[in-house]
């Protein structure tokens, strides 16, 4: 198996010795090499790894997988960013098993960056782990908390809505003011231009998002700032923390992950993700991903204002939330507002035609992951696809062939296919 080498001094800066990253990256070269994995050291991570029964090697594999997770910086970073690419090393070298010139080829990167890259990538996940290598006892105060938590949301049921992030951060802003006020630290909430909604428990996200805050609040920040936006059928809470709060093994620094836990584990039991931001610097905030409602954001693109309100319906009765724009100007400004999950663009347009707008937004690395669907009176699929739209659809068009169109490009993530629907 060829190699990736490592750069010094990334560990250090984390708090992390070395010994332990050498350790991390074992048991990632040998993710699915069960007998390797089952007496590995990291097990003493996975509680009732002591007994001679249990599959050790299952869940430390899962348990290295579930931390790994931890470094996706989400759905809204292109794949083109560069805070994408020590996750996206580490998932292809270790969870597919590319060899490091597969890898290379695929990112087009040089062996250097991607050394670079790998190393940092590797050093973050080790030193997720080495929260919960330090102290000992932390795995096990982990797993008593979240039991007790799954329990008390089984007697309580789950009640999913749909409900306005806006009304929710409303609904705790009084008593985060109040401890936030006590410990001298400034909290702001920072609502989007569009209202966004998400399939939501309101009572266990409320615990979850104040008991989020109270942690972070009594740390020693100055202020933070509450954003919350949709990204790729996801709706996003982050919470910003300046400056950062050190992440290091302290007793304050583990009881605030121990609460951070807990609403985390609020957070999945309906559906939803909570993240921790770290850096170098130390932990920046969190980030909570969970459904959004109203379905996926598509934006339209076309200078007919009977059209947009005619595609409008279409995506209404599909279940997905539009918005339109009658020029490549409107349309920029709109993606710059909110990044949609789809784009339909139409291509006769005056000043900046289709085709423009297409190779425009082509280039832009934030919009690498928007499948665009070419719609038009001119039958030319052949350039839609050059130009890189991953459908055509040839007007006039039917609301099914417009929802199956979408249902095409959003349920894959292929590119390079141009897929064809005519009358």
């Amino acid at each position: 198996m060829d190699d990736v080498s490592t750069e010094d001094g990334i560990a250090e800066a984390h708090g992390v010795p070395e010994d332990f990253v050498l350790l991390v990256r074992d048991a990632m070269v040998h993710l699915y090499d069960h007998a390797h994995l089952q007496p590995h050291p990291l097990t003493r991570l996975v509680p009732g790894s002591s007994d001679p029964i249990y599959d050790s090697a299952a869940a430390l594999r899962h348990l290295l997988l579930e931390a790994l997770e931890q470094l996706n910086p989400g759905a809204g970073v292109s794949r083109n960013d560069k805070r994408w690419r020590p996750y996206g090393i580490l998932v292809r070298r270790y969870v597919d098993g590319f060899p490091v010139k597969e890898i290379r080829r695929q990112m087009h990167i040089s062996l250097r960056q991607l050394q670079r890259e790998h190393r940092k990538g590797l050093v973050a996940l080790a030193s997720i782990l080495w929260r919960q290598w330090q102290p000992e006892t932390q795995g096990a105060i982990q797993a008593t908390t979240t039991d007790e938590l799954r329990q008390e949301v089984e007697r309580l049921g789950l009640a999913l809505e749909s409900c306005d992030l806006g009304l929710l951060v409303e609904s705790i802003l009084g008593p985060a003011q109040a401890v936030a006020r006590n410990n001298q630290v400034q909290l702001q909430a920072m609502p989007p231009r569009r209202p966004v909604a998400a399939w939501i428990d309101l009572v266990l996200s409320k615990q979850a998002l104040l008991g989020a805050l109270s942690a972070l609040i009594p740390g020693g920040t100055r202020w933070i700032n509450i954003t919350w936006a949709s990204s790729r059928g996801n709706a996003l809470i982050d919470l910003e923390v300046y400056p950062p709060l050190p992440n290091d093994s302290s007793r304050a620094a583990c009881e605030r992950r121990e609460r951070l836990l807990a609403s985390a584990e609020l957070m999945r039991a309906q559906g939803g993700e909570l993240r921790l931001l770290d850096t170098e610097k130390g932990m920046t905030g969190i980030s909570i991903s969970l459904r959004k409602a109203g379905g996926a954001h598509v934006l339209l693109v076309d200078d007919n204002e009977r059209i947009l309100q005619l595609f409008g319906r279409y995506l209404a009765a599909g279940g997905y939330t539009a918005t339109g724009a009658t020029s490549a100007e409107t349309a920029l400004q709109a993606i710059e507002q909110e990044l949609p999950e789809a784009i339909i663009l139409d291509i006769m347009m005056r000043n900046v035609d289709g085709w423009q707008l297409l190779q425009r937004l082509r280039v832009d690395p934030h919009l690498a992951d928007v499948p665009i669907i070419v719609c038009s009176v001119l039958k030319e699929p052949e350039i839609a696809l050059a130009l890189g739209a991953q459908y055509y659809l040839k007007k006039p068009v039917s609301q099914q062939q417009m929802l199956a169109a979408l249902q095409q490009v959003l349920g894959s993530n292929s590119s390079g296919t141009l897929h064809r629907v005519e009358p």
